[in-house]
C-alpha cells in the first residue's frame, strides 16, 4: 500500500503542468546526485553552451540560443511551490 501512496504523490505535478507550455518534456530526477533534468524535446537535444545562474540552476541552450533544457542542482533541497 505505500508503494500505491508514494506513486499517488506524483500526481502533485498536475497542478503545475496547466501554467507549462504545452509541449512534451522529460523530467529525469536523479537521486543520488539530488540534479533535476528537464529536457523540453523528446529525445533531447543536446546543448552547444550552458549558463550558471546564482541559484544552482543549468540552462543548456541549443541552435539559436534555444533553450533545450534545465540541470536543477540541489533539486531536493528547494522549497515546494506555492500553488494558486
Amino acid at each position: 500500500m505505500a508503494v500505491v501512496e508514494e506513486s499517488l504523490d506524483y500526481l502533485k505535478f498536475v497542478p503545475l503542468l496547466q501554467d507549462l507550455p504545452k509541449r512534451p518534456f522529460l523530467l529525469l530526477y536523479d537521486a543520488e546526485a539530488d540534479v533535476l533534468y528537464i529536457d523540453f524535446h523528446n529525445p533531447p537535444i543536446s546543448s552547444d553552451d550552458t549558463e550558471l545562474t546564482d541559484d544552482d540552476v543549468v540552462i543548456r541552450y541549443g541552435e539559436n540560443d534555444e533553450v533545450v533544457g534545465l540541470t536543477v542542482l540541489h533539486a531536493g533541497d528547494r522549497p515546494l511551490p506555492k500553488l494558486a
